[in-house]
């Protein structure tokens, strides 16, 4: 190799350069300039070593993490702490003595979307310290970024956050929801329902459709999504100017 040109792995995650990263690498070439596929001008040939070394496109991966673990921990206390509602209750009549009128409040509006049928839910984040998948739901050395279970329903969702450019999010959710069908299989076969969930929001904030998707199919609506949208995307806009600003330390 000319001393024009260095090597570095490149995967569908934006923690490419990360020593630990789990995803899949392969090798492209790379010169100190310019990266043409993604779009990176005069980028100085020591960033993505400094920053691997560092550990700082973990540590952007798990700024977003953070922000999606939050929304979704919020919406499991506050359906776990609900009475659980019947599949076959009739919803109560009000009747409106004549010549009375309307009270003025709004309805209460039932609770919607994957969590509403049980009020056990768990939820494991691989951050701070290394995530076990629940082994009664499978035998695995996989870490998803999110594990979340209803041991009533026998319900698994299995949830993996890349921040990848805006360009690689089809190839990256794609990856994602192969390297865990084998896993979904194994607790299938142990009497779970297993969903995988591969989302994705990009290094420069833009949040793909399957995060959007998580969010709905949780029941997180309205203000509630607009605020999580909101806050994955800032966190990775941050954590990216961050990066950048250090990239010669």
């Amino acid at each position: 190799m000319n001393g024009s040109q260095l090597s570095f792995r490149k995967s569908v995650s934006c923690q490419f350069q990360d020593l630990n990263c789990r995803h899949i690498m392969e090798t492209l070439s790379w010169n100190q300039t310019v990266i043409t596929e993604h779009g990176l001008e005069d980028v100085p040939s020591a960033t993505p070593f400094t920053s691997l070394t560092q550990g700082r496109y973990t540590w952007r991966h798990n700024q977003v993490l953070k922000s999606l673990a939050a929304a979704l921990e919020r919406k499991r206390n506050a359906i776990n702490s609900l009475p659980l509602r019947t599949t076959n209750s009739i919803p109560a009549l009000t009747f409106i003595p004549e010549g009375e009128k309307r009270p003025n409040y709004r309805p209460i509006r039932p609770e919607t979307g994957q969590l509403a049928t049980a009020r056990d839910w768990k939820m494991l984040a691989d951050l701070g310290q290394q995530l076990n998948f629940p082994p009664e739901i499978a035998v695995t050395t996989l870490r998803p970024d999110l594990v979340l279970w209803s041991p009533s329903l026998k319900s698994v969702y299995i949830i993996e956050l890349t921040v990848p450019w805006e360009s690689s999010t089809e190839e990256a959710y794609e990856h994602n929801k192969l390297r865990y069908t084998d896993l979904a299989a194994d607790a299938q076969q142990r009497g779970w329902r297993a969903k995988i969930y591969p989302v994705e929001v990009g290094c420069r904030g833009f949040v793909a459709s399957s995060t959007t998707r998580l969010l709905k199919d949780h029941g997180i609506c309205g203000q509630a999504l607009r605020q999580t949208i909101r806050a994955v995307s800032e966190a990775a806009k941050r954590s990216s100017h961050w990066i950048w600003i250090k990239r010669k330390e």
